[in-house]
């Protein structure tokens, strides 16, 4: 397994479930840090999608979660609720899709929702999602090392994944090399370029604001996502990580806009993006009354991206692939640890795949496709 950041996790948990015998391999530092895509202490969970297979992978996902809470004790996801707005087409289509996957949504007319959530400035209707919230995105993670059955290894940067006839190999920096069965790359922008790659799913990453900011008068504002152009979305940082008690706001930026990096680099990210963060304040001075529009923190996050925002999953002989995340696959990640972990294993997966093989919209080339289903 290479890579410790939610998918890779989450796919070592799953395999070890089933008996394998994993180990970890992490090019950093314990996962979370700051080069993570994984890095946090909040993520929304929500199942609004305009899409219905989308939402019954989050449904799906709902359940994973709920066994992890039992596995560890550990309390993971806040049901808050989540106010969604702007773009009524998008709004139409979600509440569509939400019904036909069977989650509970409930459209509000404009006056309504204005009376219903004072800490929002909400000027057209919108949808309710009941059962969406927030995850505790860094205990997310301790309670994957919690439950465990896998060995990780930190500090150990791979440069190539290898296949001969039988089996995978993984070279390190060191020049170590470690055979497996079955070799599982879940190592963000970094994965294709590990196997030799290049696939038409392939994107390139960003490197999205993010601001906290402190309550000026009442209680946090609930979940929100603006749908339209610009995708602003918040919630209430819950539980006890550094930021608890502020409402994290930003971008869902998924362009591309990252040069490429080093992932065991100790150097910080790029600082601050002066136009993304006055997108950001401008954000909650338009929507947030309630919140003093200086930001109390700011951070830059890594998007590892697809190039139709739809993740990776496939299988390339004995080399499985997570990554294409796009910015919106935390709420996933248990689940998309069990579908690798299918992948891993040959078998058929409880979701179709198809929309997150390597080689979508490439030409026909005749040839059998690579993807195992």
């Amino acid at each position: 397994m290479i890579g410790a950041g939610l998918l890779g996790l989450s796919s070592a948990w799953a395999l070890a479930r089933r008996g394998w015998d994993v180990v970890v391999l992490e090019a950093a530092g314990a996962p979370g840090h700051e080069r993570s895509g994984s890095k946090g202490d909040a993520r929304i969970f929500r199942l609004g999608y305009p899409e219905a297979h989308d939402v019954e992978m989050a449904l799906l996902a709902l359940g994973r979660w709920r066994d992890l809470e039992g596995a560890t004790g550990r309390k993971l996801l806040r049901v808050t609720g989540q106010v969604t707005l702007g773009d009524g087409d998008a709004q139409h289509a979600i509440a569509a899709a939400m019904t036909a996957a069977g989650a509970p949504v409930e459209e509000i007319p404009a006056t309504a929702a204005a009376q219903r959530f004072p800490g929002l400035v909400l000027s057209g209707p919108i949808l309710l999602e009941p059962d969406s919230g927030v995850l505790a995105a860094d205990d997310c993670l301790r309670a994957l090392l919690q439950v465990g059955g896998f060995e990780l290894r930190t500090g150990t940067l791979v440069t190539s994944v290898r296949q001969s006839s039988g089996a995978g190999t993984v070279q390190t920096a060191d020049g170590t090399s470690i055979p497996a069965d079955v070799v599982v790359v879940c190592a963000g922008p970094h994965s294709l370029g590990l196997l030799g790659l290049h696939a038409p799913a392939a994107g390139g990453p960003s490197l999205p604001q993010v601001a906290y900011f402190a309550p000026r008068t009442g209680a946090l504002p609930p979940v929100f996502m603006e749908w339209g152009n610009d995708m602003v979305y918040g919630l209430p940082v819950l539980g006890h990580g550094p930021h608890a008690g502020s409402y994290k706001v930003a971008r869902h930026a998924p362009g591309p806009g990252l040069p490429p990096f080093d992932p065991a680099d100790p150097a910080p990210l790029a600082a601050d993006d002066p136009d993304q963060l006055a997108q950001l304040t401008g954000a909650v001075a338009r929507l947030l009354p309630t919140l003093d529009p200086e930001p109390v923190a700011t951070e830059r996050c890594v998007y590892d991206n697809s190039a139709d925002t739809h993740f990776v999953l496939d299988r390339v002989g004995h080399v499985v692939v997570g990554c294409g995340t796009s910015g919106h696959a935390f709420k996933f990640g248990p689940l998309l640890g069990e579908l690798l972990a299918d992948l891993a294993e040959n078998r058929q997966p409880a979701v179709d795949l198809t929309r997150f093989g390597l080689h979508r919209g490439a030409p026909p080339t005749g040839r059998p496709p690579t993807t195992t289903r």
